[in-house]
């Protein structure tokens, strides 16, 4: 079942004032996943029974960052997300249960579950599930993205074994031009949702935010929806800071 798969979170402890928030969220909306925290410390953080560390060395590069960690994920299937990339609201389970299916049964790799920076909608012919576009591999370079995904887990070890030594901030880039040379099969959701910022859209799928950008919260962007979190969790947003 969807609400049990298991959910890969790429985190560093300079970030660790967000996981009471993140793994809360996922907590009440997937409460028998397993979540694999890939981090470089877990400080004195008590991660609970369904949270799974595993430890990276601080001095490798992303690329290098996430090799090291996702051989221990074993399952064949997997949600990826970060730290900042919070639920805010109840996911479309019935969906999410169907997509996972569509990824098992079909020669498709991973799906997004939100649009971001596409410029196309592509339909494929006889597809069973509406609201899914393909992500072509030529016209578009952004076929890899660091955004919440059902992925095939060979699948994402294949790209990341091929990506040597590569920082953070150009992982997307570099990602898909290793994606786009190959036959790797992605698609992204979007029912027509609002766009929300200048990159991204709602996704009723996996209602979730970026909710911080460098270092601070995106307040401007989801207003309602952290202040009922930053209550929630007892956060005080001036701490980090808003923009």
């Amino acid at each position: 079942m969807i609400n049990s798969i298991p959910i890969v979170c790429y985190s560093h402890s300079s970030y660790s004032d967000l996981w009471d928030m993140f793994f809360g969220q996922i907590s009440k909306y997937f409460p028998d996943s397993k979540v694999y925290l890939f981090t470089e410390s877990i400080l004195d953080y008590n991660l609970g029974n369904t949270v799974v560390p595993i430890i990276y060395d601080d001095n490798l590069e992303y690329s290098d960052r996430i090799n090291s960690c996702i051989s221990n994920v074993k399952e064949h299937m997997f949600i990826y997300s970060q730290e900042d990339m919070i639920l805010y609201d109840t996911p479309n389970y019935d969906m999410l249960e169907k997509i996972k299916l569509f990824v098992e049964e079909y020669n498709v790799d991973y799906i997004k579950f939100l649009k971001g920076g596409h410029h196309s909608e592509i339909v494929l012919e006889d597809m069973p599930i509406k609201n899914l576009y393909y992500i072509p591999h030529r016209g578009y370079r952004l076929s890899y993205t660091n955004q919440p995904t059902l992925w095939k887990t060979d699948t994402f070890k294949d790209i990341y074994s091929n990506l040597v030594k590569v920082s953070i901030k150009d992982i997307e880039l570099l990602a898909s031009d290793f994606v786009n040379t190959t036959d790797i099969m992605g698609m992204y959701w979007f029912a027509g949702e609002k766009k929300r910022g200048t990159a991204h859209w709602d996704s009723e799928l996996y209602p979730f935010g970026n909710m911080v950008s460098k270092g601070k919260w995106v307040y401007s962007e989801y207003p309602s929806e952290l202040s009922d979190l930053f209550d929630k969790y007892k956060i005080e947003k001036s701490i980090r800071g808003c923009i």
